[in-house]
């Protein structure tokens, strides 16, 4: 049977998503389309009008719950190159496109909803990206317009992209990150390639920042 739904998944996994991970699910804010070659005109154009998860971050691809048991059965592989030490579980719910996770983790010293991790495929390294989701969202969201060179921010009208992927995350943010991509996304230099790495690294921590962040540990068995 395919697993399909984050309650099919946390089932099989004994882990659990946060509750705003299954509220994009019944919001239908976790489907991309399949890809394929073409995807950028044949799929992307039919979801621009409502933008699903991050769809313009830099470096993410959102795995479809489908396939997410998949790639979450490497970290317990003995012969996979992303094996986990034992009493670490993380759970993929996104990927950079080069082989790299990003994670749920539940952190020991942090009760309540998981944080947000990459973990990376080649080398022994975890970076603590986000307290919990709502947070990873906004500073993905931050980051989309350090830099536009190759973003699919530019396939259209970018002051529309932006505006449009603000409307269809705007109930997954807390009223004063809107406000913070809303000036953000208001200055001139994103028509110009970008507002650069530190004026969106600036942004984020001061908006998300908190003990801990961007900081790292290891995953490998020792």
């Amino acid at each position: 049977m395919t697993v399909q739904t984050p309650a099919d998944i946390q089932q099989q996994l004994g882990q659990a998503f946060p509750a705003l991970y299954h509220q994009l699910h019944r919001d239908r804010m976790l489907d991309w389309g399949t890809f394929c070659h073409g995807w950028i005109t044949s799929v992307y154009p039919t979801l621009r009008a409502r933008p699903p998860l991050l769809l313009y971050a830099r470096e993410f691809e959102l795995i479809a719950p489908a396939d997410i048991v998949g790639h979450a059965e490497q970290f317990t592989d003995a012969d996979s190159h992303v094996r986990l030490r034992e009493g670490l579980q993380l759970l993929p719910f996104g990927s950079t496109g080069a082989g790299d996770y990003y994670c749920f983790w539940h952190d020991p010293g942090a009760p309540g909803e998981p944080r947000v991790v990459l973990l990376w495929h080649d080398d022994d390294r975890v970076d603590l990206l986000a307290s919990n989701l709502q947070d990873f969202i906004f500073r993905m969201m931050a980051d989309a317009v350090a830099d536009l060179d190759g973003s699919l921010l530019e396939e259209g009208d970018i002051a529309d992209n932006l505006q449009r992927w603000l409307d269809s995350h705007r109930a997954y943010l807390h009223a004063t990150q809107v406000q913070a991509l809303e000036a953000l996304y208001a200055d001139p230099a994103i028509q110009a390639g970008g507002v650069g790495e530190d004026a969106a690294t600036a942004l984020i921590d001061r908006v998300i920042g908190f003990e801990g962040i961007d900081t790292r540990f290891s995953y490998a068995p020792a």
